[in-house]
C-alpha cells in the first residue's frame, strides 16, 4: 500500500493519503447505505418467507402459521434495526460496518432456517460475502466468517434441519461450509487489496496532477504578477520618460530662445549701446553654457547606464574641492539673497586617492540644487571625516538646506532618472530631473553613497559619504595648512608660436578655430577634409617646413580624422596631431588615441582649454620632438 507514494514528494505524499482516506470513506458511507436498504428488503423477504415458505416447509403440504414463524418476524426486525440505526448514527465508521457484518450473517442463517435449511439458500452467505466486501476492509470479512462458521456450527450440533434440511449429520459438517466460505475469502481479500491499490494509486496520480495544476496555477499568477508589475512600471517609465521629454524640451527650447533672439538682436543694424550688447552677450553665454550642462547630463545619464564611466584615482586635496565648489556656488546664492556659509571640520585628510572631477561634479550638482530650490534663507556646506580606524575612515560632506523640502513620497522617487518630486517642480523650477540621478550613480560608482532626509517647506539634507581606504594617510588641523589651487580664468592666455593646419569641414567652426588661434599668435591654414589635409601635411613635410601642430576633426567627408591620421602615421608623419571632435565619451577618446593622435579636445570647443593645450605641445615642439602617446 505505500509503494505508490515511495517516489512522491512528502507534500503530495500526504495529499494522496488525504485523497486516498476521502475515497474510502465515501465508499464505505455509500456500501452502509446500501447495506440499510438491504437490511430492509430481507426483512421483507424473511416476512414473505415465513408466511409462504415455512409452514409448508417444515410440516408438509398444510399451511398454517407454525411458532418458528413468530420468532423469525421479531428476530428478523430485531437484526435489521441495529443496522439501520448505526447506519444513521454513525455513518462510515468501523463498528457500523461489524455491526453490518454480524447482522448480515443473521440474516443469512435466518432465511437459511425459514427455507428449512435449503442448498440454495446458503447461496446468500456467498452473495452476502461479495456485498461485504464493497467495503474494501478484510477485517469485515474476519467477522462475517466467525459468525456464519459460529452460525453452522451451533445449529448443525442442535438443529441440524434448520441449517442443513436434514434431521441428522455429521458434527464435522459446519467445516465443510466454513471451508467454502473461506475459499471465497481468499479471493475477497485479493479483490480488496487490488481494489485498495487502485484507488491509492488513483489518489497518487490526482494528487500529482493537482500538484502540477496548482504549480501552474502558480506559475501563472506569478507570471501574471510579473506582466502586471513589468507593465506599471512600463507605464511609469512612459510617463516618466513623456515628462522628461516635456521637461528637456522646455529646457533645450528656453535658452535657444534666449541665443537665437539676442543674436538676430545683435545682427540689427541699428547701433547698439555697448551696456546692452555687453549683456546679450553674457545671456548668449550663460544659454550656451545650460545647453552644453544639459548634453553633458544626457551624455553622463548614457555612460552610467551602459557601464561605460572611466574613473580615475589620482590625489586630490578634499579641502581644496570644498572650496571650489563654494567659490563656484556663492555667487548664484548670493544674486538670491541667500546665506552661504561653509565649514570644515577638522583634521581632515591633506589628500586622497579619488576622482577629483567627479567628486567635484557630485558636491557641485548637490550645492546647486539646493541653492536652486531655496527661495528664502539660507544653505550651508559643511565637511568632515570619521575615522573608523587608523588607515581607513569616510569622508563626508553635508548639504543643508531651508528650501521648499520634500515628502516621503517624492525622496523615494528623487533619484531615479528622468524624474522629479513632482511635475510642478519641472514647471517652477525647471531642470531635467537627472542631476541627482547622475550624482547618485557616480557616488555608488566611486564607492560611496548619497542619503537624504527632508520635510515640505523645512527644508532638506543630503548626505554624500565616501570611503577612504587608504593607509597612512597625512592630516590637516587647520584651515591655514589648506593650500587652494584655483583656477584664474582672468589669467592671459598664453601665446601661440608656431605654425597650425586645422582639418575642419565646417565653415562657422573654421572661421571660429582659426579666429581663436590665430589672435593667439599662430599661423593657420585650413584643408576642409581628411584627404586634403593629410595631402597637404605631407607635402609641407615633403618641403622641409612641417606644420608644427595639426588639429585634425574626426568625422569629416572624402577621408575622416581616423583614417587621415593613420595614412599620417603610416607614411612616417612624426608631427603632433590633436583630435578635434564632438564625439565626446571615453571610448572615443581611446578611439582617437589609437588612431595615432598624440591628445583629444572635445567640442564645443573651449577658448581657454584650446590655447592651453596648443601652447603646451608647441612648448614641446620648440624643446624637441615630443614622442606621440599611445592611451590617455
Amino acid at each position: 500500500m505505500r509503494r505508490p507514494l515511495a517516489a512522491l514528494t512528502p507534500g503530495i505524499a500526504a495529499r494522496a493519503q488525504e485523497l486516498y482516506a476521502d475515497e474510502l470513506d465515501r465508499t464505505r458511507r455509500f456500501t452502509d447505505r446500501m447495506f440499510a436498504c438491504l437490511m430492509v428488503l430481507q426483512m421483507a423477504f424473511g416476512i414473505v418467507a415465513a408466511f409462504v415458505i415455512s409452514p409448508r416447509t417444515w410440516i408438509g403440504a398444510d399451511s398454517y402459521t407454525h411458532v418458528h414463524v413468530w420468532a423469525s418476524l421479531g428476530l428478523g426486525s430485531l437484526i435489521a434495526s441495529a443496522p439501520i440505526v448505526m447506519v444513521l448514527a454513525r455513518p462510515g465508521a468501523a463498528s457500523t460496518r461489524h455491526v453490518i457484518a454480524v447482522a448480515q450473517m443473521l440474516f443469512s442463517a435466518l432465511l437459511i432456517h425459514l427455507t428449512g435449511g435449503r442448498i440454495e439458500t446458503h447461496f446468500h452467505v456467498f452473495g452476502s460475502l461479495a456485498f461485504l466486501a464493497f467495503y474494501r476492509d478484510t477485517r469485515v470479512l474476519v467477522t462475517a466468517t466467525v459468525i456464519v462458521a459460529a452460525d453452522h456450527f451451533i445449529r448443525g450440533v442442535y438443529w441440524p434441519q434448520s441449517v442443513f434440511g436434514v434431521l441428522t449429520t455429521s458434527p464435522y459438517r459446519w467445516i465443510e461450509h466454513a471451508a467454502w466460505v473461506i475459499f471465497e475469502d481468499v479471493f475477497l481479500v485479493i479483490s480488496c487489496r487490488q481494489s485498495l491499490w487502485q484507488i491509492m494509486l488513483g489518489a497518487a496520480r490526482t494528487a500529482e496532477l493537482e500538484d502540477s495544476i496548482s504549480g501552474v496555477e502558480r506559475q501563472v499568477a506569478e507570471r501574471t504578477n510579473e506582466l502586471a508589475v513589468a507593465r506599471a512600471q512600463a507605464e511609469q517609465a512612459s510617463e516618466a520618460k513623456s515628462q522628461f521629454l516635456a521637461n528637456m524640451s522646455h529646457e533645450l527650447r528656453t535658452p535657444l530662445t534666449a541665443i537665437i533672439g539676442y543674436a538676430e538682436t545683435l545682427d540689427d543694424d541699428e547701433e547698439h549701446d555697448p551696456l546692452e550688447r555687453k549683456q546679450a552677450l553674457e545671456t548668449v553665454n550663460r544659454n550656451a553654457k545650460h545647453l552644453l550642462g544639459v548634453i553633458n547630463d544626457i551624455l553622463d545619464l548614457s555612460k552610467i547606464e551602459s557601464g561605460r564611466v572611466d574613473l580615475e584615482r589620482i590625489a586630490c586635496a578634499p579641502a581644496s574641492v570644498i572650496e571650489e565648489v563654494a567659490s563656484m556656488s556663492r555667487p548664484r546664492a548670493t544674486a538670491k539673497n541667500l546665506e552661504f556659509t561653509t565649514a570644515v571640520d577638522y583634521p581632515i585628510p591633506k589628500s586622497i586617492t579619488s576622482d577629483p572631477l567627479r567628486l567635484r561634479q557630485i558636491l557641485l550638482n548637490l550645492v546647486s540644487n539646493a541653492v536652486k530650490f531655496t527661495e528664502t534663507g539660507s544653505v550651508s556646506l559643511r565637511a568632515r571625516f570619521d575615522a573608523s580606524g587608523s588607515d581607513s575612515g569616510v569622508f563626508v560632506v553635508e548639504v543643508r538646506d531651508t528650501g521648499i523640502g520634500m515628502s516621503r513620497k517624492q525622496l523615494d522617487i528623487v533619484f531615479r532618472p528622468f524624474a522629479q518630486a513632482d511635475s510642478s517642480v519641472s514647471r517652477r523650477f525647471g531642470g531635467t530631473g537627472l542631476g541627482l540621478s547622475i550624482a547618485g550613480e557616480l557616488a555608488r560608482l566611486m564607492g560611496g553613497r548619497i542619503e537624504a532626509a527632508s520635510e515640505p517647506d523645512r527644508g532638506s539634507v543630503f548626505t554624500f559619504s565616501l570611503d577612504v581606504q587608504e593607509a597612512g594617510l597625512e592630516m590637516i588641523e587647520s584651515a591655514e595648512e589648506v593650500t587652494y589651487v584655483r583656477e584664474s580664468h582672468k589669467a592671459p592666455l598664453p601665446r601661440l608660436d608656431g605654425s597650425v593646419l586645422l582639418v575642419e569641414d565646417g565653415p562657422d567652426n573654421q572661421r571660429l578655430i582659426s579666429y581663436l588661434l590665430g589672435r593667439a599668435g599662430a599661423r593657420v591654414e585650413l584643408a576642409s577634409n581628411g584627404k586634403a589635409g593629410s595631402d597637404l601635411a605631407l607635402e609641407r613635410l615633403g618641403e622641409g617646413r612641417p606644420f608644427d601642430l595639426v588639429l585634425m576633426d574626426m568625422q569629416m567627408p572624402v577621408l575622416d580624422g581616423y583614417a587621415a591620421t593613420h595614412r599620417l602615421r603610416s607614411r612616417g608623419y612624426k608631427g603632433v596631431v590633436i583630435a578635434l571632435t564632438a564625439h565626446a565619451m571615453s571610448d572615443d577618446r581611446q578611439r582617437c588615441l589609437a588612431a595615432g593622435c598624440d591628445d583629444y579636445l572635445a567640442k564645443p570647443v573651449d577658448r581657454r582649454r584650446l590655447i592651453e593645450t596648443c601652447a603646451e605641445w608647441l612648448g614641446r615642439v620648440r624643446e624637441g620632438s615630443p614622442p606621440r602617446r599611445e592611451s590617455a
